[in-house]
């Protein structure tokens, strides 16, 4: 099977992984739109151009930019030392997904398949770098490299630096600090619409070129992780749980969280409560039989515990992406989002119903009533 991809960033790709569109020419002198596109690389005058209209018209932007500079200098001269200078003439792939943690776990499949394709090449892997623990952790990954954003990326590209590129984001996907976003011709996908392709990963495919994997993301916590997680003590039976996503369309209310604990702890005096990720909406202190993590975990060692968990119950959310790769039985709580009825962001066992169960709510998921939640965690759960 031929996969897509690019021999030079500055030739033509011969399929849909990634057009390239003509930047609009830095000779230009009117003031570019709030929002830019651009194709495929991003010239360093076209990137002035647009920060010195930044600075007048939006400083903090600006601000932002200029931490791009030295980030971008730093990875040129590193990537050029490795893909140039080192002597090891093996093919460079790139996989560009900027963020966020659900998104990098969904996509760990397409590191498999590049390495299936391409059992020679180094596999680089592109985000931000409070995700770089992520890719770093997958064993098909060689290097992971850390930018600040996407309009580094694209600067980074002008220099044809990588054989073959698979960029997983939807089009029209861009920095809303820059005020850059990318188009991408023939790529369907685009922030309005995207889960009417599918998941995550069906997504992430077709926006890259590449065929839709069957494959559910897989998650082995480094034993650095393990031990930090030993050190907890947790306890021998425990139910993970997470509260709070990054949409607030995708939040079940606390009062109901709080009443599902309540009668998950009535219903078997032996288990014990955990919550994780980033801040607490639940359990607020250590009790005997309830233990608050928010805050306190790396995303690995978040992995790790929620591993060790005999139940995850959560949201549409980042933990519930690395329940699913760590293969943890789960119960996800989904209801419609924005304009999406009914979507599934899961690949994998997850989606498949064989490792979760998911508990739709007729309408937003914060209509959800506890009884429907607390019937699939005794199912689960066996209470």
């Amino acid at each position: 099977m031929q996969l897509p991809g690019r021999h030079r960033i500055r030739a033509c790709p011969l399929d849909g992984a990634f057009r390239v569109v003509k930047a609009p020419s830095s000779r230009q002198h009117t003031r570019p739109a709030a929002n830019t596109a651009f194709g495929a690389s991003l010239s360093g005058l076209t990137f002035l151009r647009y920060f010195y209209w930044r600075l007048r018209g939006r400083p903090k932007g600006a601000v932002h930019m200029l931490t791009v500079l030295p980030s971008f200098v730093l990875n040129t001269i590193r990537l050029v030392c490795r893909l140039r200078l080192s002597g090891d003439r093996r093919p460079a792939i790139a996989i560009v997904i900027m963020e966020r943690m659900g998104d990098i776990v969904a996509a760990e499949p397409i590191a498999r398949l590049a390495r299936r394709h391409f059992p020679n090449a180094r596999i680089y892997w592109v985000t931000l770098a409070p995700y770089v623990s992520l890719p770093d952790s997958y064993p098909e990954v060689d290097h992971v490299v850390a930018v600040r954003c996407l309009t580094e990326w694209l600067l980074l590209q002008c220099f044809g630096l990588f054989n073959v590129v698979w960029d997983l984001h939807f089009n029209s996907y861009g920095c809303v600090r820059c005020g850059i976003s990318h188009i991408k011709p023939g790529v369907l996908p685009d922030h309005q619409n995207y889960f009417d392709y599918g998941n995550l990963l069906d997504v992430q495919c077709l926006a890259a070129g590449l065929p839709k994997l069957a494959d559910g993301p897989v998650l082995t916590p480094p034993q650095a992780a393990v031990a930090a997680v030993d050190a907890l003590a947790l306890p021998p039976r425990f139910i993970a749980i997470h509260c709070v996503s990054n949409d607030s369309d995708k939040d079940w209310p606390a009062d109901k969280w709080r009443e599902l604990v309540e009668r998950i702890l009535a219903a078997d005096p032996a288990v014990t409560v955990v919550e994780v990720g980033l801040q607490p909406n639940v359990v607020t202190q250590d009790t005997a039989r309830q233990r608050a993590l928010c805050g306190t975990l790396s995303i690995l060692e978040t992995a790790e515990v929620i591993r060790r968990a005999a139940l995850f119950i959560g949201i549409d959310s980042g933990p519930a992406h690395l329940a699913n790769a760590v293969g943890t039985q789960g119960v996800i709580l989904l209801g419609t989002l924005h304009r999406f009825r009914s979507y599934m962001p899961y690949s994998g066992g997850y989606a498949h119903g064989e490792t979760a169960t998911i508990v739709r709510a007729d309408g937003p998921v914060a209509g959800l009533p506890v009884d429907a939640a607390f019937a699939a965690v005794m199912a689960c759960f066996a209470i």
